[in-house]
């Protein structure tokens, strides 16, 4: 999707935000008593912030039981809520884009999912450790590296990054493994680099970075940057630098490319029920916070711009906070 074609999506998105209207939620007005959270792979921000929302949910909707379902993330996730095998997905803003486009990996199906909640900004990850000779993307040509795992965003990320560093499937000798799997891969030095796309803490980096005897090293990425902004806007990718000492034996900031990241649910969920999922979720930040960091990089002042039309129910949330009209 070229940055014309984004824009005007977006757009329309934020135009449309509040026009759900209520009656188109009427048909969906029994009772739901379970709610399904596709999160991500097991090791990855996703699963873990996933969990603990689902149990604060839990304990705090009344009557109603929630579960966090391990998946392989954004493309599993859209499939997953957009067919109604789950209510709530994680997902990039470029999965979520496409998905309900019907673009890219959902090429011919468009998927009826609406935004809840933009959360935190996400690292596009380029991995390695010191001694494999890796300094900048360029160096990936020849080396085996992860695409993380099928079904995901990150994958998706990451054949992006490559195609803006000039690179292809290829020039690289290709593994597809979830965060997890990839650290103890690179760990073992059975791969050489490792693309994910995730928050500022990523369990499986500090897994790496407190291995005995391994230097972490992330790529300064920021070169791609233009050119991913070229072919998708500077909503969807930007510029986010890591900041020194965030991982063991990070002596510097990193520069890398940084991406959207948001929370979908069924177009079909009955308003009230989405509108107590927002309140709850935006109101208990500091609770979330305690299961994953990252949480606390979830901002009200940009919670309401999803890259899709919000949901009827997160609309009226963001509108008592005078964040909509």
């Amino acid at each position: 999707m070229k940055l014309g074609a984004l824009a005007k999506f977006t757009a329309v998105g934020l135009a449309l935000a509040c026009s759900f209207s209520t009656a188109s939620w009427a048909q969906s007005a029994a009772k739901v008593d379970r709610i399904s959270i596709a999160t991500g792979a097991i090791g990855g921000i996703y699963h873990v912030l996933g969990g603990g929302m689902a149990k604060l949910l839990r304990e705090k909707l009344n009557g109603v039981d929630v579960t966090a379902e391990t998946t392989n993330a954004s493309v599993d996730n859209m499939r997953l809520v957009g067919t109604k095998q789950a209510d709530i997905g994680f997902g990039t803003s470029v999965a979520i884009v496409q998905g309900v486009k019907g673009d890219g990996p959902f090429k011919g199906t468009k998927y009826p999912v609406a935004g809840l909640i933009n959360i935190y900004p996400q690292y596009l990850w380029a991995v390695t450790v010191e001694g494999t000779g890796i300094n900048t993307l360029a160096d990936l040509k020849g080396k085996r590296v992860s695409t993380s795992n099928p079904g995901s965003g990150s994958e998706l990320d990451a054949l992006n990054i490559l195609k803006a560093a000039g690179l292809g499937l290829s020039d690289i000798k290709r593994e597809r493994l979830p965060p997890q799997q990839a650290a103890e891969a690179l760990k073992d030095r059975r791969i050489d680099a490792l693309l994910h796309t995730a928050g500022q803490r990523q369990p499986a980096w500090e897994d790496i970075a407190n291995t005995p005897g391994t230097t972490i090293k992330f790529l300064d990425t920021s070169a791609a940057v233009a050119g991913l902004q070229n072919d998708w806007g500077s909503s969807v990718y930007f510029k986010l630098t890591l900041p020194k000492g965030t991982y063991k034996g990070q002596g510097a900031e990193v520069p890398m490319v940084g991406g959207g990241n948001s929370l979908f649910v069924r177009q079909d969920l009955p308003e009230d029920l989405v509108y107590q999922i927002t309140k709850l979720l935006m109101e208990n930040l500091d609770e979330l916070a305690k299961i994953h960091p990252e949480a606390r990089n979830i901002k009200l002042e940009t919670a309401a711009n999803t890259p899709v039309p919000l949901h009827s129910g997160a609309a009226r949330y963001f509108k008592e906070k005078g964040l909509l009209k």
